[in-house]
């Protein structure tokens, strides 16, 4: 039987997940890059099935200082219809930014696709 892990456990994993792919980023290490999204896949599909445990945590998650983290709370909670007015404003205030490279375009293309801007794309 495994455990349940708590919302602080969650956004530790979360947290330290998105530290080790903003490295890779910069490296250009695809291969730990898309192993830390594995992961964080995993802990997306282990919340949207506890609704309580997402707010809990994605409310924690927006609000923290690590771009990556933001942007990927704030997709999350589009995808799950929660905290959506923080996760916009966060999305918006990302995509207005210069001095962030490419993690300005993510936030800037999440937000463009959850509002339709393309045919048959959605979050």
């Amino acid at each position: 039987m495994r455990k349940k892990l708590t919302a602080q456990e969650i956004v530790n994993l979360h947290i330290e997940s998105d530290k080790i792919s903003d490295i890779a980023t910069v490296e250009g290490d695809y291969r730990t890059n898309n192993r830390e999204g594995k992961k964080i896949n995993k802990l997306f599909t282990l919340l949207a099935h506890d609704i309580e445990l997402a707010q809990e945590v994605y409310g924690i998650l927006l609000d923290y200082d690590n771009i990556t983290t933001r942007t990927e709370a704030a997709a999350a909670c589009l995808k799950l219809s929660i905290h959506k007015n923080k996760a916009v404003q966060v999305l918006e205030e990302l995509s207005k930014r210069n001095d962030i490279g490419i993690r300005r375009l993510n936030a800037e293309m999440t937000l463009r696709v959850w509002r339709g801007e393309f045919p048959g794309k959605t979050l």
